[in-house]
């Protein structure tokens, strides 16, 4: 027993397997410290290096591992022999390095992809005819689609091949996503479901718009974003970095049904959030450019007048009810195709309350020389009355002079005329009250 203890203790050193257990008929026989002993005796008689030979134990088992993985893989398919081994295939055109396995694999997935490619390249351009005749059955169906009178934008576009016209084939892609409708629920919608929802959101915004109106307290200058610009300048240009973010939208098909959901006025199926969204949205630069110059040159003198709270509160407001004027007069005409946005129906607010608020003022072209200025010149309530003359002319004639959205323009001009007229009023009050205190005062 003690010369078995000997072998199996130095096999152990050798393999450096000491720490592995000891055979159970050597742990019954032999107490731990006879064993300890006869370790003691062998590392004083017949030295090595222990420490090396558990690191050749480490790096045999290492190897012995991968093999089995080599052999598990050759049984799968998975692996055959590289160059520099015995039996190893050679690869394209007798080359010495051998077959790639990593690139067999990169070949099939590329060949997949490709062909998953093509299935969709053919779907999308078959599907340019399924598309034509459901436009052609909803049109037959639709009689608002009938009376329509733009007939090419019911038309479908050809569709471009993916292969020869990327960009534009992505293009298309997006927009049919953003115009792809429940077209047989939108045409069960009625005229009140279509009118309701927007006007509880149009009132809760009047509303919320006399609140910010009624409570706002300017900022100290130490508190203000811009404290070096004024106050006026400070608001009209952010309005204008509003509208510049969303036009600049427009130009990215990504974002197409987003706006087309929230930023877009559509009678045909209309989104409450869209009242307020297409305030601040424009698609052509001139639309846009022509609305910001009049928050510019008008905009900033009434807000100088009025204080910010009152100039937002009136902003929201006027757009707000100028987008559902406009919404439930395509309703009600069964103009169901029309769309419209922009900030003009806001612009009218503040035009109307600026023209009201100076009604006895002289306005003429600023441009115009000094001797003409005299005679091509108007008062403030003479203007506004012309421009309203204007909207009003345009709803009525069979030939409509300039395409516009009249009834947005009117709702905003309403707006903004009321509201002036109720602050000409509080103004005279807090006037007469000032006055007879004045008066009161003297007497006593």
């Amino acid at each position: 027993m003690g010369n078995r203890v000997l072998a199996v203790l130095h096999g152990r050193r050798v393999d450096g397997t000491l720490d592995l257990d000891l055979p159970k008929d050597i742990t019954r026989s032999v107490p731990p410290s006879s064993r300890d002993a006869a370790l003691e005796w062998l590392r004083e008689n017949y030295p090595l290096d222990e420490d090396a030979a558990i690191l050749a134990r480490i790096e045999r088992e290492e190897y012995e591992e991968q093999q089995k993985l080599i052999r598990r893989a050759e049984e799968l398919g998975l692996y055959k022999p590289q160059s520099g081994t015995f039996g190893a295939e050679r690869g394209e055109a007798n080359d010495p390095y051998g077959k790639s396995v990593l690139k067999e694999i990169r070949e099939r997935n590329e060949a997949r992809l490709l062909a998953e490619q093509e299935r969709k390249r053919k779907e999308w351009l078959e599907n340019e005819n399924k598309e034509r005749e459901q436009v052609l059955r909803q049109v037959q169906q639709n009689t608002a689609l009938q009376k329509f009178d733009d007939s090419a934008a019911l038309e479908v576009r050809e569709r471009a091949d993916p292969a020869q016209r990327p960009l534009l084939a992505w293009i298309q892609k997006h927009h049919l996503q953003a115009t792809e409708w429940n077209m047989e629920a939108a045409e069960k919608l009625s005229k009140a479901d279509r009118l309701l929802p927007s006007l509880a959101l149009t009132l809760l915004v009047l509303g919320l718009s006399y609140a910010f109106a009624a409570n706002y307290e300017a900022p100290a200058r130490a508190e203000r974003m811009w404290p070096d610009m004024p106050p006026a300048a400070a608001t009209a240009f952010a309005i204008m970095g509003a509208n510049l973010a969303i036009f600049l939208l427009w130009k990215f098909p990504p974002a197409w049904r987003m706006l087309n959901r929230y930023f877009i006025n559509v009678a045909f199926k209309p989104h409450p959030l869209s009242i307020v969204g297409n305030v601040f949205s424009h698609q052509q630069f001139k639309h846009l450019a022509m609305n910001m110059l009049m928050l510019w040159f008008i905009g900033t003198k009434l807000h100088d007048d009025i204080g910010r709270g009152n100039f937002l509160g009136l902003y929201m407001a006027a757009g707000a009810f100028g987008s559902m004027m406009s919404l439930t007069a395509h309703v009600l005409m069964g103009q169901l195709m029309i769309t419209s946005l922009g900030a003009s129906g806001a612009i009218s607010g503040i035009v109307a309350a600026w023209c009201l608020l100076h009604s006895q003022e002289r306005f003429t072209i600023f441009f115009l020389p000094h001797e003409w200025q005299e005679f091509i010149s108007a008062k403030g309530w003479v203007l506004l009355t012309g421009f309203v003359a204007f909207e009003i002319l345009n709803v009525v004639s069979p030939l409509r002079v300039v395409k516009l959205d009249h009834f947005a323009h009117l709702g905003g001009y309403l707006i903004g005329a009321v509201w002036a007229l109720t602050w000409k009023g509080e103004q005279e009050k807090k006037r007469q009250k000032n006055r007879t205190w004045f008066d009161r005062f003297l007497s006593e």
